[in-house]
């Protein structure tokens, strides 16, 4: 496999993480470090054994739909805390909140219970004192939390996310101050993410291919999981099937778009979806004529239909008819079965199983 990187697309890579941003950004310090010039292109090889899909991730939105990619998800929006009798639990984060349940189980694969809290409390507490460092060192750069939550504006609240989302995809520094990506290193590591991604906005990069097919995933909303239930989602993550057709899948977005824009990527996978959808009702068609015609050439159940009418009008029983297409409807029975089983075979062991389950899941 060939990717080519140009000083104006850049994968940056932390000294203890792969970030896999792709910033649409004049990058002078890359330029002078591999001795290119702006925009002047670098090859590099890659072979199939760079394949190491990510599995935790650091977020700055859409969570729940990072959460069906990785196995372990860190919202960075963790200024506010409330609990809601309406869903039963403690929500965490603002604007998107996750309850205590199921952010336990997106930072240590534990789901937390809600009618003890101890295991989600203890989680709550710890993630809790990491940001607060965290806010407290980024302050220079954005302002994430109010010495009065209640009277915070909440556009403002959003507005300091987006300095924050915008400071550090510019790679941000201030003179005596942490610089931006270290205060995020050192965020992720407190809480126990050595090894990360960061998640970028569906706005930012999107011209660019992408080095690892979790991030791709994540970024091609091929799922809406933004009115799906936490339950739902939460039951998915812990589902064994449901996390092999995830590897499968990402098996074969690397395949298949590892070098790809994600313009490419998005039209070639709407094309085997709607693929997919055509052979499934297809399959569905040919099985309904299959057994019609299986049905009108039985001459068994012709024969016996005929025997059955004629013992009927001489006075014998009427029940003949019905036991001598027993048979016959029984065949037509499990020719619709087994059909039936092949397509969910096929529809199991296809590469994008995971998205159309999940989305049938989820509905």
């Amino acid at each position: 496999m060939i990717q080519i990187i140009t000083t104006s697309m850049i994968v940056t890579w932390g000294s203890s993480f792969l970030e896999c941003i792709v910033r649409a950004a004049h990058n002078k310090s890359f330029a002078s470090l591999t001795g290119l010039l702006p925009n002047q292109t670098l090859e590099i090889k890659m072979t199939n054994n760079d394949y190491r899909p990510s599995s935790t991730i650091l977020c700055f939105e859409n969570v729940k739909e990072a959460s069906l990619y990785f196995d372990r998800v860190l919202p960075l929006n963790m200024g506010r805390m409330r609990g809601d009798s309406t869903v039963g639990d403690i929500l965490v984060g603002y604007p998107e909140e996750v309850p205590s349940a199921a952010l336990s189980h997106l930072i240590d694969g534990i789901e937390g219970n809600t009618v003890t809290y101890s295991h989600a409390t203890r989680v709550m507490e710890f993630t809790a004192n990491r940001w607060v460092e965290f806010a407290k060192e980024v302050e220079p750069y954005a302002r994430l939390w109010s010495s009065d939550p209640s009277r915070s504006d909440n556009d403002d609240v959003r507005n300091q996310y987006q300095k924050l989302q915008e400071s550090y995809f510019a790679d941000a520094s201030i003179p005596g101050v942490t610089p931006i990506r270290e205060a995020f290193r050192r965020y992720a590591k407190g809480i126990g993410f050595d090894h990360f991604c960061v998640a970028v906005p569906s706005a930012i990069g999107s011209g660019g291919s992408q080095c690892d097919p979790s991030i791709t995933l994540s970024k091609l909303n091929l799922i809406d999981a933004s009115k799906a239930e936490w339950r739902q989602i939460i039951e998915l993550r812990k589902d064994t099937v449901s996390h092999r057709k995830l590897a499968r899948l990402r098996l074969f977005i690397h395949k298949n778009y590892a070098d790809c824009s994600f313009a490419y990527i998005e039209d070639d996978l709407s094309q085997r979806l709607e693929e997919y959808e055509r052979v499934t009702k297809k399959f569905g068609l040919k099985t309904t004529l299959s057994s019609l015609s299986l049905l009108l050439d039985a001459k068994d159940l012709q024969t016996s239909a005929g025997a059955g009418l004629v013992a009927g009008l001489f006075g014998g029983p009427l029940i003949g008819l019905s036991a001598a297409a027993a048979i016959e409807v029984g065949k037509i029975a499990v020719n619709i079965a087994e059909k039936h089983h092949d397509l969910k075979d096929w529809q199991s062991g296809h590469e994008l199983a995971f998205i159309f389950d999940t989305k049938k899941a989820l509905s």
